[in-house]
């Protein structure tokens, strides 16, 4: 039976309501923002088809930008990211790995997991803050967001696959 019919709407909700309600508020050093939402495009399963994939990244950032007044950064950014998803994740799967795949610790191994989620999120963070700072005339202040946001993200995500897949 496929589970993804439940699981993608209640992850979906679950990521919004966190993210809106909680990793909002919390700002280090004034531009480090955990945007854990992005671990919904990074685990997507290998076989879903990529205008689904789009789709679902599409809403999540619409959804994400009507909570937080960010017109269009986040939902154009997820889609990004969604759209190069695939692609990056063969980067770092074998070949002879299956086609319905969940990228995880478990499934894809620690390092090359670890190093799609520095790709994607930096990914991601690069283009979310590109288009909501629309300028590179504050440099240093758009360096300090993305590399903070990047990091902070890439701990949180990490953290949580590897106590996810624990059990």
């Amino acid at each position: 039976m496929n589970f993804d019919f439940i699981r993608l709407p209640v992850t979906f909700v679950v990521l919004c309501a966190l993210q809106v309600f909680i990793l909002n508020h919390i700002q280090l050093f004034g531009c480090a923002m955990p945007l854990f939402y992005v671990w919904f495009v990074v685990t997507m399963k290998k076989g879903t088809p990529k205008w689904a994939m789009m789709c679902w990244a599409f809403a999540m950032g619409m959804t994400l930008d009507i909570f937080t007044n960010t017109p269009g950064v986040a939902a154009a950014a997820m889609t990004a990211i969604a759209m190069a998803q695939p692609y990056l994740l063969d980067l770092f799967m074998t070949r002879e790995s299956d086609e319905q795949i969940t990228p995880s610790y478990a499934t894809i191994g620690k390092k090359p997991f670890a190093n799609f989620t520095i790709v994607m999120v930096t990914s991601y963070c690069v283009i979310y803050y590109t288009l909501e700072m629309f300028s590179f005339m504050n440099g240093l202040k758009w360096l300090e967001c993305v590399v903070g946001s990047a990091l902070l993200t890439i701990a949180l995500i990490l953290a949580f696959d590897r106590l996810r897949n624990k059990g």
